[in-house]
């Protein structure tokens, strides 16, 4: 009887150890996905970001290119 109660008693204290890594893992799981899903929100937002400024920068250098190629046109113009 004496190792019986010994066996469930160990058998308690191994479920109960589980169940507490169990619950430790769970808990950094959803740290972890939370980190991540922010993270890749900051990613996303930045590569957003950049891709707004390229297209801005490329119609600056239009915008410029446009005011050059008009200016040379009409300096071609007048010389005749």
């Amino acid at each position: 009887m004496e190792t019986l109660s010994f066996i469930l008693g160990i058998a308690f204290v191994v479920v109960i150890v589980i169940a507490i890594v169990a619950v430790y893992a769970f808990v950094k799981v959803n740290q972890l996905r939370k980190e991540l899903d922010d993270t890749q929100r900051d990613v996303s937002h930045n590569i957003e970001e950049v891709y707004r400024h390229l297209g801005d920068r490329a119609e600056e250098i239009i915008r410029s290119l446009d005011s050059r190629c008009d200016k040379l046109e009409n300096k071609l113009i007048n010389k005749k």
